[in-house]
Protein backbone atom coordinates (compact mmCIF):
# COMPACT_ATOMS: atom_id res chain seq x y z
CA UNK A 1 0.00 0.00 0.00
CA UNK A 2 1.09 3.22 -0.91
CA UNK A 3 0.82 5.90 1.89
CA UNK A 4 1.28 9.91 1.95
CA UNK A 5 1.16 11.69 4.81
CA UNK A 6 0.91 15.71 5.33
CA UNK A 7 1.73 17.58 8.78
CA UNK A 8 3.76 20.86 9.01
CA UNK A 9 5.84 19.39 12.00
CA UNK A 10 6.22 15.97 12.22
CA UNK A 11 7.75 15.79 15.68
CA UNK A 12 6.72 14.33 18.95
CA UNK A 13 6.36 17.61 20.90
CA UNK A 14 3.24 18.28 19.25
CA UNK A 15 -0.67 15.72 18.95
CA UNK A 16 -0.56 15.70 15.20
CA UNK A 17 3.04 15.02 14.71
CA UNK A 18 3.39 12.26 17.59
CA UNK A 19 -0.02 10.86 15.92
CA UNK A 20 1.79 10.51 12.16
CA UNK A 21 4.89 9.34 14.04
CA UNK A 22 3.15 6.64 15.56
CA UNK A 23 1.47 5.06 12.37
CA UNK A 24 3.87 5.95 10.43
CA UNK A 25 6.89 3.98 12.13
CA UNK A 26 4.55 0.92 12.20
CA UNK A 27 3.63 0.87 8.70
CA UNK A 28 7.02 1.71 7.45
CA UNK A 29 8.10 -1.68 7.24
CA UNK A 30 5.11 -3.27 5.15
CA UNK A 31 4.22 -0.52 3.09
CA UNK A 32 5.43 2.19 0.82
CA UNK A 33 5.14 5.60 2.79
CA UNK A 34 6.29 8.81 2.88
CA UNK A 35 5.65 11.78 5.28
CA UNK A 36 5.59 15.09 3.62
CA UNK A 37 6.24 18.04 6.34
CA UNK A 38 8.19 21.17 7.31
CA UNK A 39 10.00 19.60 10.10
CA UNK A 40 10.88 15.68 11.09
CA UNK A 41 11.70 13.88 14.51
CA UNK A 42 15.25 12.45 12.94
CA UNK A 43 14.84 9.16 13.98
CA UNK A 44 12.12 8.58 10.68
CA UNK A 45 14.48 9.84 8.21
CA UNK A 46 15.68 5.48 8.50
CA UNK A 47 12.05 4.57 8.80
CA UNK A 48 10.15 5.72 6.11
CA UNK A 49 10.48 8.20 2.95
CA UNK A 50 10.77 12.23 4.41
CA UNK A 51 9.60 14.76 2.07
CA UNK A 52 10.31 18.26 3.58
CA UNK A 53 7.81 21.07 2.51
CA UNK A 54 8.75 24.98 3.04
CA UNK A 55 6.27 25.12 5.83
CA UNK A 56 6.69 27.58 9.03
CA UNK A 57 5.56 26.83 12.73
CA UNK A 58 4.35 30.35 13.30
CA UNK A 59 2.23 32.04 12.93
CA UNK A 60 -0.53 29.48 12.42
CA UNK A 61 -2.19 31.14 9.50
CA UNK A 62 0.88 31.09 7.89
CA UNK A 63 1.69 27.87 8.37
CA UNK A 64 -1.71 26.53 7.50
CA UNK A 65 -1.24 28.32 4.26
CA UNK A 66 1.79 27.48 3.33
CA UNK A 67 0.79 23.83 3.81
CA UNK A 68 -2.43 24.13 2.27
CA UNK A 69 -0.55 25.51 -0.93
CA UNK A 70 2.61 23.24 -1.01
CA UNK A 71 0.85 19.58 -0.46
CA UNK A 72 -1.52 20.50 -3.87
CA UNK A 73 2.17 21.29 -5.37
CA UNK A 74 3.24 17.97 -4.04
CA UNK A 75 0.70 15.36 -4.01
CA UNK A 76 1.09 12.68 -6.08
CA UNK A 77 -2.48 11.41 -6.65
CA UNK A 78 -1.75 8.15 -8.78
CA UNK A 79 1.12 7.48 -6.50
CA UNK A 80 -0.61 7.31 -3.43
CA UNK A 81 -3.44 5.05 -2.68
CA UNK A 82 -3.93 6.67 0.90
CA UNK A 83 -3.32 10.37 1.46
CA UNK A 84 -3.92 10.91 5.44
CA UNK A 85 -4.48 14.62 7.14
CA UNK A 86 -5.06 15.90 10.11
CA UNK A 87 -8.13 17.93 10.36
CA UNK A 88 -7.34 21.56 8.47
CA UNK A 89 -3.75 20.92 8.02
CA UNK A 90 -4.23 19.90 4.06
CA UNK A 91 -7.12 19.73 1.70
CA UNK A 92 -5.55 16.93 -0.32
CA UNK A 93 -6.50 13.88 2.60
CA UNK A 94 -8.96 11.15 1.63
CA UNK A 95 -8.30 10.26 4.95
CA UNK A 96 -9.06 12.95 7.70
CA UNK A 97 -8.61 12.29 11.09
CA UNK A 98 -10.61 14.78 13.75
CA UNK A 99 -8.52 15.46 16.03
CA UNK A 100 -10.88 18.09 17.84
CA UNK A 101 -13.95 20.22 16.50
CA UNK A 102 -12.71 23.62 16.20
CA UNK A 103 -16.22 25.29 15.75
CA UNK A 104 -17.46 23.60 19.52
CA UNK A 105 -13.83 24.44 21.05
CA UNK A 106 -13.72 28.30 20.48
CA UNK A 107 -16.94 27.84 22.37
CA UNK A 108 -15.78 25.86 25.44
CA UNK A 109 -15.91 28.14 27.97
CA UNK A 110 -12.83 30.28 27.53
CA UNK A 111 -12.11 34.03 26.18
CA UNK A 112 -9.88 33.50 23.59
CA UNK A 113 -7.96 36.40 22.52
CA UNK A 114 -7.78 38.64 18.71
CA UNK A 115 -5.55 35.97 17.34
CA UNK A 116 -7.27 32.73 18.34
CA UNK A 117 -10.44 34.37 17.08
CA UNK A 118 -8.49 35.01 13.98
CA UNK A 119 -7.24 31.39 13.83
CA UNK A 120 -10.74 29.60 14.45
CA UNK A 121 -12.74 32.23 11.86
CA UNK A 122 -10.17 30.88 9.39
CA UNK A 123 -9.65 27.32 10.87
CA UNK A 124 -13.30 26.19 11.24
CA UNK A 125 -14.42 26.70 7.34
CA UNK A 126 -11.14 24.72 6.52
CA UNK A 127 -11.76 21.85 8.80
CA UNK A 128 -15.02 21.67 7.68
CA UNK A 129 -13.74 21.30 3.64
CA UNK A 130 -11.43 19.02 4.30
CA UNK A 131 -13.86 17.02 6.33
CA UNK A 132 -16.80 16.61 3.79
CA UNK A 133 -15.57 17.53 0.72
CA UNK A 134 -16.16 14.07 -2.03
CA UNK A 135 -12.51 13.01 -1.98
CA UNK A 136 -12.55 12.00 2.05
CA UNK A 137 -13.74 8.88 2.04
CA UNK A 138 -13.00 8.50 5.64
CA UNK A 139 -12.94 10.67 8.66
CA UNK A 140 -11.20 9.25 11.86
CA UNK A 141 -12.25 10.93 14.87
CA UNK A 142 -10.36 10.20 17.94
CA UNK A 143 -13.58 9.85 20.28
CA UNK A 144 -16.87 9.96 20.06
CA UNK A 145 -17.38 13.12 21.58
CA UNK A 146 -15.52 14.28 18.42
CA UNK A 147 -17.46 12.28 15.95
CA UNK A 148 -20.86 13.45 17.37
CA UNK A 149 -19.46 17.45 17.36
CA UNK A 150 -18.27 17.17 13.65
CA UNK A 151 -21.87 15.48 12.81
CA UNK A 152 -23.41 18.41 14.06
CA UNK A 153 -21.16 21.11 13.56
CA UNK A 154 -19.89 20.28 9.79
CA UNK A 155 -22.73 18.09 8.99
CA UNK A 156 -20.39 14.94 8.44
CA UNK A 157 -22.23 11.92 7.36
CA UNK A 158 -21.79 9.66 10.12
CA UNK A 159 -21.25 6.86 7.81
CA UNK A 160 -18.03 7.94 6.86
CA UNK A 161 -16.79 8.10 10.45
CA UNK A 162 -14.47 5.22 12.23
CA UNK A 163 -13.66 6.03 15.76
CA UNK A 164 -10.07 5.39 16.61
CA UNK A 165 -9.19 6.37 20.28
CA UNK A 166 -5.54 7.59 20.94
CA UNK A 167 -2.62 5.15 22.11
CA UNK A 168 0.32 5.66 24.67
CA UNK A 169 3.60 3.94 24.37
CA UNK A 170 3.87 1.55 26.89
CA UNK A 171 7.67 0.75 26.95
CA UNK A 172 8.36 5.02 27.58
CA UNK A 173 5.53 5.17 29.74
CA UNK A 174 5.95 2.64 32.63
CA UNK A 175 5.57 2.37 36.09
CA UNK A 176 9.01 0.65 36.41
CA UNK A 177 10.59 3.83 35.53
CA UNK A 178 9.13 5.23 38.76
CA UNK A 179 11.28 3.22 40.74
CA UNK A 180 14.59 4.48 38.86
CA UNK A 181 13.29 8.33 38.29
CA UNK A 182 10.89 9.04 41.48
CA UNK A 183 13.82 10.19 43.85
CA UNK A 184 16.05 11.97 41.44
CA UNK A 185 13.67 13.90 39.93
CA UNK A 186 12.18 14.95 42.66
CA UNK A 187 15.75 16.57 43.77
CA UNK A 188 15.97 17.64 40.61
CA UNK A 189 12.92 19.66 40.68
CA UNK A 190 13.32 20.76 44.53
CA UNK A 191 10.35 18.95 45.50
CA UNK A 192 10.62 16.71 48.72
CA UNK A 193 10.13 13.30 49.49
CA UNK A 194 6.97 13.54 51.47
CA UNK A 195 5.52 15.95 49.75
CA UNK A 196 2.60 14.92 47.58
CA UNK A 197 3.14 15.97 43.96
CA UNK A 198 0.45 16.69 42.13
CA UNK A 199 1.17 16.66 38.02
CA UNK A 200 -0.53 18.79 35.52
CA UNK A 201 -0.58 19.35 31.65
CA UNK A 202 -1.32 21.58 29.60
CA UNK A 203 -0.06 24.87 27.80
CA UNK A 204 -3.16 26.18 27.62
CA UNK A 205 -3.81 26.61 31.28
CA UNK A 206 -6.89 28.30 31.22
CA UNK A 207 -8.40 25.71 28.44
CA UNK A 208 -7.03 22.64 30.41
CA UNK A 209 -7.91 23.68 33.78
CA UNK A 210 -4.92 24.65 35.85
CA UNK A 211 -7.30 27.61 38.17
CA UNK A 212 -9.68 25.62 39.27
CA UNK A 213 -6.90 22.80 40.39
CA UNK A 214 -5.01 25.36 41.98
CA UNK A 215 -7.81 26.55 43.92
CA UNK A 216 -9.15 22.89 45.33
CA UNK A 217 -5.28 22.23 46.03
CA UNK A 218 -5.20 25.11 47.92
CA UNK A 219 -8.31 23.90 49.76
CA UNK A 220 -6.71 20.62 50.56
CA UNK A 221 -3.50 22.11 52.20
CA UNK A 222 -0.97 20.06 53.72
CA UNK A 223 2.36 19.06 51.97
CA UNK A 224 1.09 19.31 48.75
CA UNK A 225 2.16 20.68 45.41
CA UNK A 226 1.40 20.99 41.88
CA UNK A 227 4.12 20.39 38.76
CA UNK A 228 2.42 22.09 35.77
CA UNK A 229 4.27 20.99 32.65
CA UNK A 230 4.60 22.49 29.41
CA UNK A 231 3.51 25.91 30.84
CA UNK A 232 5.19 29.14 30.74
CA UNK A 233 3.29 31.83 32.57
CA UNK A 234 2.14 34.79 31.10
CA UNK A 235 1.99 38.03 33.08
CA UNK A 236 -1.99 37.04 33.91
CA UNK A 237 -1.18 33.61 35.64
CA UNK A 238 2.00 35.27 37.20
CA UNK A 239 -0.64 37.83 38.71
CA UNK A 240 -3.15 34.92 39.88
CA UNK A 241 -0.01 33.39 41.14
CA UNK A 242 0.65 36.66 43.49
CA UNK A 243 -2.33 37.39 44.89
CA UNK A 244 -3.70 34.37 45.80
CA UNK A 245 -1.03 32.60 47.75
CA UNK A 246 -0.43 30.03 44.93
CA UNK A 247 3.96 30.64 44.97
CA UNK A 248 4.69 27.61 46.93
CA UNK A 249 1.78 25.50 46.00
CA UNK A 250 2.70 25.05 42.08
CA UNK A 251 6.05 24.90 40.38
CA UNK A 252 6.00 25.20 36.86
CA UNK A 253 7.76 23.44 33.70
CA UNK A 254 8.19 24.24 29.96
CA UNK A 255 7.63 21.69 27.22
CA UNK A 256 10.47 19.31 27.64
CA UNK A 257 10.79 15.62 26.24
CA UNK A 258 11.58 14.08 29.50
CA UNK A 259 7.82 14.10 30.28
CA UNK A 260 7.81 10.44 31.25
CA UNK A 261 10.58 11.26 34.06
CA UNK A 262 8.14 13.80 35.40
CA UNK A 263 5.13 11.83 35.38
CA UNK A 264 7.57 9.08 37.31
CA UNK A 265 7.79 12.05 40.01
CA UNK A 266 4.50 12.58 40.60
CA UNK A 267 1.60 10.89 43.01
CA UNK A 268 -0.87 11.71 40.68
CA UNK A 269 -2.51 12.99 37.78
CA UNK A 270 -5.39 16.07 37.79
CA UNK A 271 -6.93 17.53 34.58
CA UNK A 272 -9.81 19.27 35.14
CA UNK A 273 -10.16 20.33 31.66
CA UNK A 274 -13.15 22.74 29.97
CA UNK A 275 -12.75 20.93 26.62
CA UNK A 276 -10.67 18.20 25.19
CA UNK A 277 -11.21 15.66 22.48
CA UNK A 278 -9.27 12.98 23.78
CA UNK A 279 -6.03 14.24 26.35
CA UNK A 280 -2.86 11.60 25.41
CA UNK A 281 -1.34 12.76 28.72
CA UNK A 282 -4.25 11.60 30.81
CA UNK A 283 -3.12 8.29 29.28
CA UNK A 284 0.08 8.49 29.17
CA UNK A 285 -0.18 8.96 32.99
CA UNK A 286 -2.22 5.91 33.36
CA UNK A 287 0.23 4.28 31.77
CA UNK A 288 3.19 5.09 34.36
CA UNK A 289 1.00 3.50 36.65
CA UNK A 290 -0.83 6.98 38.04
CA UNK A 291 -4.19 7.38 39.60
CA UNK A 292 -6.03 10.17 37.97
CA UNK A 293 -8.90 13.17 38.15
CA UNK A 294 -9.94 13.58 34.90
CA UNK A 295 -12.83 16.07 33.60
CA UNK A 296 -15.92 14.45 31.95
CA UNK A 297 -15.05 16.92 29.26
CA UNK A 298 -12.36 14.69 28.32
CA UNK A 299 -13.01 11.97 25.43
CA UNK A 300 -10.73 9.77 27.18
CA UNK A 301 -13.13 8.99 30.00
CA UNK A 302 -15.14 7.46 27.22
CA UNK A 303 -12.73 4.61 28.04
CA UNK A 304 -12.72 4.95 31.75
CA UNK A 305 -14.32 4.10 35.14
CA UNK A 306 -14.74 5.93 37.72
CA UNK A 307 -13.67 4.87 41.30
CA UNK A 308 -11.75 2.13 38.99
CA UNK A 309 -9.26 3.18 37.14
CA UNK A 310 -9.67 7.04 37.92
CA UNK A 311 -11.95 9.96 39.17
CA UNK A 312 -13.71 11.28 36.75
CA UNK A 313 -15.21 15.21 37.55
CA UNK A 314 -18.43 15.52 36.24
CA UNK A 315 -18.52 19.50 36.28
CA UNK A 316 -14.31 20.79 36.05
CA UNK A 317 -15.19 23.83 37.67
CA UNK A 318 -16.58 22.15 41.04
CA UNK A 319 -13.37 23.12 42.96
CA UNK A 320 -15.09 21.54 46.18
CA UNK A 321 -15.41 17.95 44.37
CA UNK A 322 -11.97 18.17 42.56
CA UNK A 323 -10.26 19.17 46.31
CA UNK A 324 -12.39 16.17 47.65
CA UNK A 325 -11.05 13.66 45.28
CA UNK A 326 -7.38 14.97 45.41
CA UNK A 327 -7.81 14.78 49.36
CA UNK A 328 -9.33 11.21 49.20
CA UNK A 329 -5.81 10.22 47.42
CA UNK A 330 -3.47 11.84 49.70
CA UNK A 331 -4.87 10.40 52.84
CA UNK A 332 -5.08 6.55 50.95
CA UNK A 333 -2.21 5.10 49.78
CA UNK A 334 -3.68 1.98 49.54
CA UNK A 335 -6.52 3.19 47.00
CA UNK A 336 -3.21 5.41 44.83
CA UNK A 337 -1.95 1.99 44.60
CA UNK A 338 -5.25 -0.02 43.25
CA UNK A 339 -6.51 2.75 40.86
CA UNK A 340 -2.90 3.29 39.59
CA UNK A 341 -2.55 -0.37 39.07
CA UNK A 342 -6.06 -0.54 37.36
CA UNK A 343 -4.90 3.00 35.21
CA UNK A 344 -2.01 1.07 33.83
CA UNK A 345 -4.14 -2.26 32.85
CA UNK A 346 -6.45 0.32 30.49
CA UNK A 347 -3.79 2.07 29.00
CA UNK A 348 -2.42 -1.56 27.87
CA UNK A 349 -5.44 -2.14 26.22
CA UNK A 350 -4.97 1.18 24.39
CA UNK A 351 -1.58 1.15 22.79
CA UNK A 352 -0.43 2.73 19.86
CA UNK A 353 -0.07 -0.63 18.06
CA UNK A 354 -3.97 -1.10 18.59
CA UNK A 355 -4.83 2.05 17.05
CA UNK A 356 -2.53 1.43 13.74
CA UNK A 357 -4.67 -1.80 13.13
CA UNK A 358 -7.47 0.02 13.67
CA UNK A 359 -6.38 2.51 11.39
CA UNK A 360 -4.72 0.27 9.18
CA UNK A 361 -8.43 -1.64 8.76
CA UNK A 362 -9.66 2.04 8.09
CA UNK A 363 -7.53 2.47 4.98
CA UNK A 364 -8.16 -1.39 3.88
CA UNK A 365 -11.96 -1.05 3.89
CA UNK A 366 -11.65 2.11 1.24
CA UNK A 367 -9.36 0.46 -0.60
CA UNK A 368 -12.03 -2.15 -1.26
CA UNK A 369 -14.73 0.29 -1.93
CA UNK A 370 -13.39 2.86 -3.30
CA UNK A 371 -16.98 4.24 -4.04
Amino acid sequence: MRISYFVPRCTPDNSHGRYIIELASRFGSEHDVTINAGVFWPPLRSRVRCRFLPVPNRPALIRLGALWLTSNIARDRKRSDIVHVNGADAPVGNVVTAQCCNAVMRNAGHKPGFIRKLNYAVGVPAEKYCMTKESTKRVIAISNQVKNEIVKAYEVDPSRISVVYHGVDLDLFNPQHRAQARQSVRMQMGIGPEEFLVVFVGGDYRLKGLVPLLEATQRVGGRIKILGVGIEPDSELRALVAANGYRDLVKFVPNTPRIAELYSAGDCYVLPTLYDTFSMATLEAMACGLPVIVSRKAGITELLSSTRDCFILEDPQDTHSLAGFIERLVRDETLRSRMGSEARRTAEANSWDVVADRTMSAYREILANPK
